[in-house]
């Protein structure tokens, strides 16, 4: 029976929010011996530039944890990142989009046939002119841990490639898991087309049977080069709130 050796895990974001910004690294465990536990990495050299020169070596605070000091996100630039563990070197860029808001949020109550209640929560918001806009929405509500599991999707992924300067309305069908008085937190990240391909092949890895005849890559699409896995995304957040009535 063939092992999988393990794989350096690289996962690192940059956004135009406040820093700091972190990066971090663990291992992958054996795949014919899964486990929850992915061993974290100690003592790599972490470092993040950007087009015009920054350059920001980052200190880790916790085990495989690496964090930011000087580094400051801002739409339209360029990011770099590159790892350096084990001997060998891993890098990666992304660029950070201009930001899109969103414009309104709003909910409707609901009944299902089944007589289920939920909500049903739309977002509004306006995709720009020129093509090639990348976005994934994170709905969080103040009565759930953990977030983003208010209809038990856990990536929402959308491109402009049919509706390329439209106005969007994306529809969240939030059913038991949330009741009236409710806080839902909506977060609209403007991504590249990099951290797009990794989540939409991470989500369809996830949604499928995984078994060994399974047509899903192994693996999600990364932008990290060296052979590791995981990503590396600059993006803009816009956010706001809504309370269920």
């Amino acid at each position: 029976m063939n092992k999988a050796s393990p794989h350096l895990v690289i996962e690192g974001v940059v956004t135009d929010q406040t820093g700091p910004y972190s990066v971090s690294l663990s291992m992958t465990g054996d795949y014919f011996e899964p486990s929850l536990y992915f061993p974290t990495v100690s003592g790599a050299l972490v470092i993040l530039t950007n087009d015009i020169g920054i350059r920001d070596t980052l200190k880790e605070l916790l085990n495989g944890i690496y964090e930011s000091s000087k580094l400051q996100g801002t739409s339209g630039r360029t990011y770099s990142m590159a790892v350096v563990t084990g001997g060998k070197e891993y890098d990666a860029t992304s660029f950070m989009p201009a930001k899109t808001v969103i414009d309104s949020l709003y909910s409707l109550p609901r009944r299902a046939l089944d007589g289920d209640k939920g909500y049903d929560i739309y977002v509004m918001f306006k995709d720009p002119p020129e093509l090639g806009n990348y976005y994934r929405i994170n709905a969080q509500s103040s009565s759930l841990i953990p977030s983003d599991s208010i209809d038990g999707k856990r990536y929402r992924l959308f491109t402009d490639k049919l509706t390329n300067g439209n106005e969007m309305a994306v529809r969240i069908r939030a059913g038991r898991n949330v009741n009236a008085g409710d806080t839902i937190t909506i977060d609209l990240l403007s991504i590249d087309k990099a951290a797009y391909d990794y989540f939409n092949t991470l989500s369809n890895i996830l949604s499928s049977d995984r078994s060994p005849t399974s047509l899903s890559p192994a693996n999600p699409i990364t932008n990290i080069s060296g052979g590791a896995l995981g990503y590396f995304a600059a993006y803009t957040i816009d956010s706001k709130k809504i309370v269920l009535h």
